[in-house]
């Protein structure tokens, strides 16, 4: 591995082991240490559901990117264009307090992200019932929003807002490199992996039959061993 490269992440699920509550994520210290070893030699990128001030609460180190919720929040050039998202969001936040859902379900949580919103029902008694009352609730949404499924968590997300993969997209001209590698590790991340660029690879952290990623790692953990082959590809 030769030249610069664009090296994009995803946090929770890849960088972070998944936690019960969105507040009791880490990244380990080993994985920042070799993420800001990396990011001296080439572009690094975070590319988040979560909001960009929480993800840069949870890195020590600073990659020359973090782009959040989804792809909505973050990108140069387009700050002007977010403040709509986040009254579109806060309208909404508003209504979901309104339907009473969290009281009706014990253990829905909503993490208002600003750009986007979040409703994790990880913690929900019977999740797949939860999950059923709170697409409901967003059905009721004005304007319907773009629902992303994540792993016991409902993503709701302006229509407008650039996705993953238009983010990638965007940080791989603004970088003005020709190739790029992204890991990620759920449907959030499949606008990235069905983008089929030249010069693009995608990783999905544990196996499944329906990605459209290219390769994988079999577990979360995993990922620290790429970072160092990788590493060690980038000083050779």
């Amino acid at each position: 591995m030769t030249g610069k490269v664009l090296l994009a992440f995803d946090l929770d699920g890849t960088l972070a082991p998944l936690a019960a509550r969105p507040d009791e994520a880490v990244v380990p210290d080993d994985v920042q240490h070799m993420l800001a070893v990396l990011a001296v030699r080439t572009p690094v990128a975070i590319i988040t559901g979560r909001g960009v001030r929480d993800a840069r609460r949870m890195l020590w180190f600073s990659p020359r990117y973090v782009i959040g919720s989804h792809g909505a929040e973050g990108l140069p050039g387009e700050d002007q264009s977010t403040g709509a998202f986040a009254e579109q969001c806060r309208r909404w936040s508003q209504e979901i307090a309104q339907s009473g859902i969290r009281e009706r379900i014990p253990g829905v949580l909503l993490e208002d992200k600003v750009y986007s919103l979040a409703l994790h029902y990880r913690l929900a008694r019977t999740p797949e019932a939860a999950r059923a009352a709170l697409l409901e609730v967003i059905g009721k949404l004005s304007p319907p929003p773009r629902i992303i499924e994540g792993k016991r968590v409902l993503n709701v997300v302006p229509r407008e807002a650039r996705h993953k993969g238009e983010a990638l997209r965007a940080l791989i001209a603004h970088a003005a490199v020709d190739r790029a590698l992204y890991i990620g590790d759920d449907v959030t991340d499949e606008d990235v992996f069905m983008l089929r660029m030249p010069g693009v690879c995608t990783v999905r952290v544990e196996p499944a039959g329906d990605t459209a990623a290219e390769l994988y790692v079999r577990r979360q953990s995993d990922v620290a061993l790429l970072l160092r082959e990788i590493s060690r590809m980038l000083a050779a």
